[in-house]
């Protein structure tokens, strides 16, 4: 468990260091002209843990640790948020994923604030799908099903 923290740690302190979640003021994530019609690969691929009970996400609607479900990095989320709205135009929009040859495809339906630059954060049964939850990291690719440039 000790290990799984300490990873985390590093996972968020690297992304801090690099500036990942943070858009810059004149990027394409500030001008809202970030294009998810398109492959990300070399993604960090994380978990995280609704409680037992289920948690509500940023897109508003209850997450178990059973479902298919990402949170996706806030630069990504946040560019796709109309103003004076909390919840992205991609909730609930598929994406498939793909990690070593095995392929799944999943929901957003949540913001990763300490996610870097196209990473997700992944529910424990989407994650265990591709690795063990005791790897904590692995590095995969993934695209939103249906999405049309910007």
């Amino acid at each position: 468990m000790r290990s799984r923290a300490t990873l985390a740690m590093l996972v968020v302190a690297s992304g801090v260091l690099c500036g990942a979640g943070t858009p810059t003021a004149g990027g394409p994530a500030a001008r809202g002209e970030l294009s998810l019609a398109k492959r990300f690969n070399n993604a960090q691929l994380t978990f995280y843990s609704p409680d037992a009970g289920g948690s509500i996400g940023a897109c508003g609607e209850i997450i178990h640790n059973s479902d298919f479900i990402v949170a996706l990095n806030t630069p990504q989320y946040q560019a796709s948020t109309p103003p004076g709205s909390f919840r992205s135009t991609l909730c609930d929009q598929s994406i498939t994923i793909t990690v070593n040859g095995k392929t799944a495809t999943a929901r957003i339906m949540d913001e990763c604030p300490f996610c870097p630059n196209d990473g997700l954060d992944l529910t424990p049964a989407l994650f265990s799908f591709f690795a063990p939850l005791s790897s904590g990291l692995v590095i995969g690719s993934w695209n939103v099903l249906n999405a049309s440039a910007n």
